[in-house]
């Protein structure tokens, strides 16, 4: 007898209207909207008691309760004010208001502190839902970022040995170069560097006739900043131009439900960042046979989200980059992006800076420091005036895991090495908060503190 099979829970319309939202102009609309159809729903329903002060169970303040937990305390006190407005108006206009025109305030009293609990619980349960969700988002953007390099690097080292007979330099060379030009050019063109980008694919993925083209309104512009070969006009209604655009992935003619259609081009891939942004649209009209491959078009897919991710980063960390040039591409787009959760949902993250001083362990105990670090965090390892300088980057984590990071490593540092604390080791630390200043500033005032440190 097979066991009988457990369905997922999907929650209800009502159940997802009751969610917690964020309170605008057209909620305000609502509030009103939906009170002032309850009013008169009870005065059709019941005109000489329209507050039904009569029943046994104050009926009339669903509707407030409702709003409250929808939309929190803001909307709790509207709903509020409305009801006792419309006690008052209700004899204006020739309407009973119930009780004999005697104000019952024990009614309101009751009513107005429950919709001001349902608003709070709305109100918390919304911020929470609002800081996993950054959360999320960012470890979602991480994940594509890391999966992209990761399978980058996999795929240079396997091309390496083929590729250095016939290039001027390694993939490697090129994309770090690549890297530096983004940063360099500070943003001034929706797709900056274009044309030595678009030279990069045509080396490692053997394009010979291919241009790009920027994103204007969601729809890439006729005219394109770069290109490759004797190009022709671009045809933004073609197939596999419709396909990409739609569905924000790469296409080629073998793409599956395409290959009875025909289409002057034969890939088409939007330049998009790790978090779905589009900047620009690859379009490739020739390339050798050979080279139509599942491997090139995997190759080719890498480098544009590489190339993508340094578009949108770039522009962002050029300032971290002009106020220390020696800080890594990588290292100063993290901060950026760690700087911009905290201002926008509160998420606190945290620098760790180590400071070495020179001796003969420093080399062992700087390799044992950065064999302690974890899957998410961001190293920078620099030498400065000969003491050796490891900045740690800790995503979405706050001052107590900072303080679990120092009394770890000074735990490993006596019970690996055999020395009793940071002073022993010559070791000095520094912690520094995300957020608490521009990340520009936070990073000069870290160097300052460690530099003044090894004086």
């Amino acid at each position: 007898m097979s066991a009988p099979e457990i369905k997922a829970y999907h929650s209800s319309r009502w159940a997802a209207w009751l969610a917690p939202k964020r309170l605008s102009a057209l909620a305000g609309l609502e509030v009103a909207g939906l009170m002032l159809l309850l009013m008169l729903l009870c005065l059709w329903l019941q005109p000489a008691d329209p507050f039904l002060l009569q029943r046994s169970f104050p009926w009339l303040w669903l509707g407030p309760l409702l709003l409250s937990l929808r939309y929190g305390t803001l909307a709790a006190f509207g709903a509020c004010a409305l009801l006792a407005a419309f006690w008052f108006l209700l004899p204006a206009v020739g309407f009973a208001n119930s009780a004999n025109g005697v104000f019952p305030e024990g009614f309101f009293l009751g009513g107005i502190i429950t919709c001001l609990l349902a608003g709070e619980f709305s109100d918390v349960w919304g911020t929470r839902l609002r800081r996993v969700s950054e959360v999320n988002a960012y470890l979602n953007e991480r994940l594509a970022s890391l999966t992209r390099r990761h399978y980058l690097l996999r795929l240079s080292h396997e091309r390496l040995e083929q590729e250095l007979l016939v290039k001027p330099m390694t993939l490697r060379d090129a994309l770090q170069r690549l890297r530096k030009l983004l940063v360099d050019d500070g943003g001034a063109h929706p797709l900056p560097e274009a044309q030595q980008f678009l030279h990069l694919l045509s080396q490692s993925c053997q394009l010979e006739v291919a241009c790009l083209h920027v994103m204007e309104d969601d729809q890439p512009l006729p005219v394109p900043v770069a290109s490759i070969g004797e190009t022709s006009e671009f045809d933004g209604g073609d197939l596999l131009v419709r396909y990409a655009l739609e569905h924000g992935t790469l296409a080629h003619v073998q793409t599956e439900g395409l290959q009875a259609e025909s289409s002057r081009y034969l890939v088409v891939a939007p330049v998009a960042d790790s978090a779905g942004n589009v900047h620009g649209l690859l379009v490739v009209e020739r390339l050798p046979f050979m080279s139509l491959n599942e491997e090139t078009l995997r190759f080719l897919a890498v480098l544009i989200g590489y190339y993508a991710d340094g578009v949108t980063l770039g522009p962002s960390s050029k300032q971290i980059m002009n106020a220390v040039p020696a800080c890594p591409p990588l290292f100063a787009g993290e901060l950026v992006r760690l700087h911009r959760i905290r201002v926008e949902a509160g998420i606190q993250s945290t620098v760790a800076a180590l400071v070495i001083a020179p001796g003969l362990r420093q080399s062992e105990i700087a390799l044992e420091t950065l064999r302690q670090s974890r899957q998410l965090d961001v190293i920078w390892d620099f030498e400065q005036d000969g003491y050796r300088c490891i900045f740690t980057i800790m995503p979405l984590h706050g001052e107590a895991a900072m303080s679990g990071y120092l009394l770890r490593t000074e735990r490993w540092l006596r019970d690996v090495l055999g020395l009793q604390d940071f002073a022993a080791a010559g070791l000095m630390s520094h912690t520094a908060l995300i957020g608490a200043a521009a990340p520009h500033e936070l990073l000069q005032d870290l160097l300052q503190r460690c530099h003044r440190a090894g004086q």
